[in-house]
């Protein structure tokens, strides 16, 4: 028999979900896939790390993404057409998180037959975006508004995103399980663990429409491709290969133990507005249940499993070759997956880089806590190991950073 306490949880997921209604007017929640990862979510705002401003700000966060669900669903309800959308060709950008993703994300997305899904497109994806207000859509004034009071944050070093750049594919995923772009798992430990015990499949589909959606009145230029990035799933990437057949893979690596102690810094970063008192949920997660690293150990595994299944469509990058050549490293990139870089790609990555270093973005902070893990250990892990020898990843024996990236 259910015991009291998930009768209450149960309860708060259907008030949620009341909450969603009353808001837009809207009931159809075209299935019930969202309400694993929302009830494990609505588990987890008990945690008594939590502080109240997080408790309320994460509950509204939840009936938003409900709400966009509903309007979306409503939408293409209405407008049958969309889903006959022909997707292009997709370079989809994956790795472990700070592997340097978002910078390559950039670069790719400089490629004048490219079209990346902004951040704001992303969040606010109705009224669909049209081809000739794209780039003056108000929703963008509006949700840099609400990122601006960050700057000079530690969130701003670790991870920045304004709101007319590409951005994590997460962020437009239609079943709360994005929610914050998949950056506040350490807090959410029931819901962080979902993705991994659970079929993505129903969550990837419904991103596909949304992806129809937003290229419905905005497509790539003729002939051209989307360039998508989503870290935070990695570990069900063969199911995105299965839902997309129209995605090539890019694969960026990095020393596993940098990418750890980085991913770890950006989470802390990103949950503590949320937490009570000076409580850091990482560091328990350091130094004793080693979840950080346990789900960092499954994603390369699934690199490394998909890798061997998929390799004709698969280009794959590391950090260090990144860091050092951006160019080069991106046209290898382009011609392995068979698309021709455009003639003046230095020209577009060197102006890119030169905006990003203009002071306009605080630079990554010089050291990082470490939270607990020792890189020997880390490096001397079998999953590691195998990791490692597969994709030629070295040890960076000091930590590679430039400045002001993202990545």
């Amino acid at each position: 028999m259910p015991s009291p306490y998930d009768e209450v949880v149960h309860e708060e997921m259907n008030a949620i979900k009341r909450d969603a209604t009353a808001k837009t007017g809207l009931s159809d929640f075209h299935g019930s896939s969202f309400e694993g990862p929302l009830l494990a979510w609505v588990h987890d705002l008990a945690n008594p790390a939590i502080n109240d401003f997080g408790r309320k700000f994460l509950r509204r966060l939840a009936v938003r993404d409900l709400c966009r669900r509903l309007e979306v669903m409503a939408y293409l309800d209405a407008h049958p057409e969309i889903l006959e959308v022909e997707i292009p060709p997709i370079v989809f950008i994956t790795g472990p998180p700070r592997t340097g993703s978002t910078l390559l994300h950039n670069l790719m997305a400089t490629h004048p037959e490219g079209r990346a899904l902004l951040r704001w497109e992303l969040m606010e994806p109705l009224p669909p975006p049209e081809a000739s207000s794209y780039a003056t859509d108000p929703r963008i004034e509006k949700l840099q508004a609400s990122i601006e009071p960050l700057r000079g944050s530690r969130m701003e070093q670790m991870h920045w995103v304004n709101a007319d750049e590409p951005d994590e594919n997460a962020w437009g995923f239609l079943d709360c399980t994005g929610m914050l772009g998949r950056g506040v798992t350490p807090l959410m430990k029931h819901w962080a663990r979902w993705p991994a015990d659970n079929d993505f499949e129903a969550t990837y589909r419904d991103f596909r429409k949304l992806v129809q959606l937003l290229i419905w009145k905005c497509p790539p230029p003729p002939n051209g491709h989307l360039v998508l990035k989503c870290v935070m799933t990695t570990v069900k990437l063969a199911r995105f290969a299965r839902v997309f057949p129209e995605a090539s893979f890019v694969l960026a690596h990095r020393d596993p133990f940098r990418c750890l102690v980085s991913a770890c810094g950006t989470g802390d970063s990103i949950c503590q507005p949320f937490v009570e008192g000076s409580h850091s949920p990482l560091h328990e997660d350091g130094l004793h249940a080693r979840e950080s690293f346990g789900g960092q150990k499954l994603a390369l595994q699934a690199i490394t499993s998909f890798s061997r299944s998929a390799s004709a469509r698969i280009a794959n990058v590391r950090y260090a070759d990144l860091m050092s050549d951006a160019v080069a490293t991106t046209h290898a990139a382009y011609e392995t997956l068979g698309i021709d870089p455009p003639d003046d790609l230095q020209r577009r990555i060197t102006s890119y880089l030169d905006k990003q270093r203009s002071g306009k973005r605080a630079a990554p902070p010089r050291v990082l806590e470490t939270f607990g893990y020792e890189a020997d250990d880390v490096w001397n892990d079998p999953t590691v190991s195998e990791y490692c020898e597969a994709f030629a990843v070295e040890r960076e024996r000091s930590r590679v950073s430039d400045t002001r990236t993202g990545s």
